[in-house]
């Protein structure tokens, strides 16, 4: 796999009930990659998927907030394309021609289609291309949670937001094929800002003309001599000003261990793949809390990438002998036994099965490790403390994209080594 990129929309209500909080989270996610084989075409495969979550979320705590467990399914689905564009162009298609079906079997716009000339209308107006067949279908569910601890210094703020999952599923190509996966997933945001209204009032004051000014110059030189920014505007955004504009850096870091268990559509095991990701991101962060009407908070935050990288190792292994079979099945049923502990491949991976695994991966299997550069920018957005008790609205929506840096295969006996076969 060469470059490649990925994006996702994520909106999460909290809902505040007598003793805990309702939790809810929707996202659809979209991830690209160019595929590159020696001696054949170069390729695109687009994942388009969603999933949901609920749970319950406890009360903030005076330095662990946002505590909540649940439970998420996670559908995708796996298509490839011959070319770029039309890969690059996908993920606004499907999300399309999904939105459009959705409207035709609507049960208030259904009726409609069967009225003379509206319906006409209607039916040019929903009707689409359709979407091409699939190359994978997937399903999978499990347990979440999350926690979001935080800490103030003075003018500085701590926080590490973190989420989990451990999720089991199939997925079937169009071949009748069929993998039994299971993934473990964390990922964690240490963030440090500091809060601009601690500094003098004065140098705030003097910052805020500032960018106003900038705002008016570009306005004046785009519409106008006479455009002036607002007096209404002006006292907004100084009374935003009053209750925090803070200025700081990310660090998003993501871990995930995956077994994918493959047989053919037979029924007869066929391979077993372990895919171990890492990544890491710096980001430059601004935050600014609008003023919202009584305690109501409106925190809006922008993200800038400064760096970043991930690396993705993959491990396979022909399960044609006996023995690979066996210790493939020992793994993943141990997996599956030890998914109480809330982690089954990473509680799978400290088992004897594991260790047996892990040899027969580095002595008889292929293991190969891809290296890239990442940027990801993003933009979030909500409504803090809104009601009696508390509740919260949040939307996140990020785009990242993915550079091939180095490719390397394993030699028993000589480590990673450069792999010429793969190349961008």
């Amino acid at each position: 796999m060469a470059d490649g990129s990925a994006g996702y929309k994520d909106l999460t209500v909290v809902v505040p009930v007598r003793y805990v909080n309702a939790r809810g989270s929707i996202r659809v996610f979209y991830a690209m990659a160019k595929i590159v084989t020696p001696g054949k075409p170069d390729r695109w495969t687009v994942a388009v998927g969603a999933f949901g979550e609920a749970g319950v979320q406890a009360p903030d705590l005076k330095f662990l907030s946002g505590l909540w467990a649940g439970g998420n399914v996670t559908g995708m689905q796996f298509y490839s394309f011959d070319n770029e564009q039309e890969a690059r162009d996908f993920p606004r298609r499907y999300a399309e021609e999904r939105a459009k079906q959705a409207l035709r079997h609507h049960p208030l716009v259904a009726p409609l289609l069967n009225v003379p000339f509206l319906g006409d209308k209607l039916k040019d107006l929903l009707g689409g291309q359709g979407l091409p067949e699939s190359d994978r279908d997937s399903v999978e569910a499990g347990p979440a949670g999350g926690l979001n601890p935080k800490l103030k210094l003075g003018g500085l703020d701590a926080s590490a937001a973190t989420r989990l999952w451990s999720l089991s599923g199939v997925q079937r190509d169009k071949d009748g094929n069929w993998i039994l996966n299971m993934r473990d997933r964390v990922l964690s945001d240490p963030t440090l800002t500091f809060d601009l209204s601690k500094l003098p009032k004065q140098v705030t004051q003097r910052g805020a003309e500032a960018v106003l000014k900038e705002l008016e110059l570009a306005g004046k030189a785009k519409l106008g001599p006479e455009f002036q920014i607002p007096d209404k505007l002006r006292d907004y955004i100084n009374r935003s000003l009053a209750k925090g504009v803070k200025i700081g850096a990310t660090v998003e870091l993501i871990g995930q261990n995956e077994y994918q268990f493959m047989l053919d559509s037979s029924g007869k095991p066929v391979k077993f793949t372990r895919n171990l990701t890492t990544s890491w991101t710096l980001r430059g962060r601004g935050n600014v809390t609008l003023d919202g009407k009584g305690k109501v908070e409106v925190p809006v935050t922008r993200q800038i990438p400064l760096d970043g990288g991930r690396q993705v190792s993959t491990s396979s292994l022909d399960l044609s002998d006996p023995t690979h079979r066996n210790a493939a099945i020992a793994l993943f049923a141990s997996g599956m036994l030890t998914k109480q502990t809330g982690a089954g491949s990473v509680a799978a991976q400290f088992t004897p099965a594991g260790a047996i695994m892990d040899n027969l991966l580095r002595t008889r299997g292929t293991m190969t490790r891809l290296t890239y550069d990442e940027g990801v920018s993003g933009l979030s957005a909500g409504l803090e403390n809104v009601g009696k008790t508390g509740g919260a609205i949040r939307y996140d929506g990020e785009n990242s994209q993915t550079t091939l840096t180095k490719a390397e295969i394993w030699q028993d006996g000589m480590g990673w080594v450069p792999w010429d076969d793969c190349h961008r």
